[in-house]
């Protein structure tokens, strides 16, 4: 099990969308707040839907933080939604997200769609 570096608390600023080639849509969504070790963040996390009414598929991670001890770093990494059964919410795993200062997090959080929020943890990725 992998040591837990915190948590992570954003809010739900905009989204766009474009067709995928072959079906289905791919949701862009930004997202600002807050995760420990990083101060404020700026992300988008971008859905591959493959087709309407989908329960999970692929996603990615892209962000830039600005911690108060340090000069701001960017980071990305690859990950799975899944929707949690009988809610409006969108589970999330991104396995790595490797970050310009050498870091390597894994985190687990989950998107409320009605309260518009991306909220979970980081952990040191394996």
């Amino acid at each position: 099990m992998s040591n837990s570096l915190g948590e992570f608390a954003h809010r739900h600023v905009g989204s766009s969308y474009s067709a995928r080639e072959g079906g289905g849509l791919v949701s862009t969504t930004n997202w600002e707040g807050i995760a420990t070790g990083y101060g404020t963040v700026f992300g988008t996390l971008i859905f591959q839907l493959p087709e309407g009414g989908a329960s999970g598929g692929s996603c990615k991670w892209v962000g830039q933080a600005f911690p108060e001890d340090g000069p701001w770093v960017n980071g990305s990494g690859e990950g799975t939604w899944q929707q949690v059964e009988g809610r409006n919410r969108w589970s999330i795993s991104i396995s790595v997200i490797e970050v310009s200062n050498g870091d390597r997090i894994r985190c687990e959080g989950e998107v409320d769609l009605a309260t518009r929020t991306f909220t979970g943890q980081m952990f040191e990725a394996d």
